[in-house]
This record gives structure tokens, sequence and C-alpha cells, in this order.
């Protein structure tokens, strides 16, 4: 076989490797626009590969379309700085500005495998930063009416989940919402680390859908009534919640761990002591395959 046999090859392989990486989306489409600096390396290696065919350092002619692969490969997990998701190896942001027709924020959270951090709560509508080396979501974002709905969804490992790539560096999603807009939160998924300060977050409505998965979730006071719901199987909550907000909260198999913590039974639900009598009230409602569960006041 001929050097430039071998090469001709090579970039046959190269090529199909970037579009099978472009449909499972490991790598954005932005990477086309680099492959100005790809030509140039390949003249280059066309050049390494010309002057050392047969001679006695013909290896090097055969190492010079290694070049043009790794090159190529290199050159594309690094591309695509202008996709405002962000490629696989590089850090990236998402962000909405403050909006005055937006009255209530819908966002739904769909996450596999990736941990989650919501931090406290500023002055956009949402702002999202993804950690390198992390799979980046598709982002849909949309103001219906008065509603911001928007939604991050997870794209899973390579070949659908079969492949997962670890990294020493933490692999996740950090997520704010506005401190001034009212929250309804959606999130599914199933093996992953869950970190939700909402406490300085207008959050009046919580669903979670965490299997396998760690959670620890603070609430606050900022809206008089709040409604979550935790379903998880084998799935560790620990929950923090004001001292002087009111909890109601139904769960079979954790009776005896709500009385424990002064809860009182009543039509079917347990409840804090002056329940009645506080401004802002929390009904949680949990779902009884949790591996564990702890209630905090602070």
């Amino acid at each position: 076989m001929t050097p430039a046999r071998f090469r001709w090859g090579i970039i046959l392989i190269l090529f199909g490797l970037l579009l099978l990486l472009q449909n499972i989306n490991l790598i954005s489409d932005y990477y086309w626009d680099d492959f100005v600096i790809f030509f140039s390396i390949t003249l280059i290696a066309i050049g390494i590969e010309k002057i050392f065919t047969r001679t006695k350092l013909q290896f090097l002619a055969y190492a010079s379309s290694f070049l043009i692969l790794f090159s190529g490969l290199a050159i594309a997990f690094v591309g695509g700085y202008n996709d405002p998701r962000g490629d696989f190896s590089s850090a990236s942001y998402f962000e909405k500005k403050h909006d005055d027709s937006v009255r209530r924020i819908l966002a739904n959270l769909e996450i596999n495998g990736t941990d989650l951090t919501i931090r406290d709560s500023g002055g956009e509508i949402v702002y999202a930063s993804f950690d390198r080396f992390t799979r980046k979501p598709e982002i849909d974002y949309e103001v219906v009416d008065d509603i911001a709905e928007v939604s991050f969804i997870s794209r899973g490992g390579l070949l659908g989940g079969f492949i997962k790539l670890e990294f020493d560096e933490s692999q996740g999603w950090d997520l704010s919402f506005s401190k001034d807009i009212p929250l309804e939160l959606y999130c599914r998924g199933k093996d992953s680390d869950i970190h939700l300060n909402l406490a300085t977050t207008p959050l009046y409505k919580l669903f979670l859908d965490l299997d396998e998965s760690d959670i620890y979730l603070k609430l606050g006071d900022l809206v008089p009534n709040l409604s979550v719901e935790i379903n998880g199987i084998d799935t560790k909550l620990k929950l923090r919640v004001p001292e002087h907000v009111g909890i109601k909260i139904n769960g079979e198999g954790y009776e005896a761990y709500f009385e424990k913590v002064g809860m009182t039974r009543q039509n079917g639900w347990y409840i804090s002591e002056g329940f009645d009598r506080v401004d802002s009230k929390v009904e949680i409602d949990l779902d009884a395959d949790l591996r564990s569960f702890s209630i905090e006041y602070f």
C-alpha cells in the first residue's frame, strides 16, 4: 500500500467519523468553518508524505496521514464556539434578559446522568451555564402570552447512552431564575446529583421525578402557598425549610419520622406546629419509594 492510498483511506475515515459525531450531537455544526485551518495542515501533511515516500524514513510518510486524522478531530471538537449551546469540550452559557411582559416562568428540565445546580435567583428570566465535557442540552425558549416557557432537554450519553465518558472535572448544569417572576418548575431524570437552592426564587409549584438520585432541596418563603411533588425510586432527599414556614406533607411509610420531628396527623396529612397561623405554607406529596428522606429547618 502506498502512502498516498493510505492517506485517502484516512481522510475518508475522518469525514465519516465527523459526520457520525455531528449526527449524534457530540460536536456542533459549526466546526466546518474552522476547516480553513485544517486545509493548511493537510497540505503540510501531504508535503511530508511526498518528501519521505520511497526513502529509508518512509514511515514518516504514513505517519503524516495520522496528522491529518488527529488534527481534523481536534479542530472539530474545539470548533463550534459560535454555537450558543456550545460543543462538548467547551463551557458555554444561555441567558434571557428580564422582560416586563413576562408574568410567569414555566421551566421544564430533563436530565439523565448530569448534575444540576440551581443557585440564588438573579435579574435574568433564566441564566444557565454548562461545564466542559458536558453534553449540552437542547434548549427551547418562547414567550406565550405572558408566560416564558423554557426547556432544557438532556441529549443523553454517546450513542444513546451506551458509552459514558468520565472526567475528573465536574460535569453539570448551573441554572438560576428570576428573583421577581413566579416560577413553576418540572424536573425529570435519573442518576443525578441535584442541588436546588430555591430559597430566593418565587417558586409556587415544583415537580421532581428523579430516580436513583441525590437531591438537596432548599425552599423559601416568597410565596404564600407552594405546592411540591417529589417522586423517585431509590432516591435520597434532604429538604430544608425556613422554620417559620408551615409544612403540610403526605408520605406513606414516613409516619414515624413525621411524628419524630413534631408533626401531627390531620385529615390524612401531617402538618407542622402552628401551620394554620403562618403566612407561608408548603404542601408536599412524597413518593413512598424514596431511599431516604429528612427535613431540616433554618
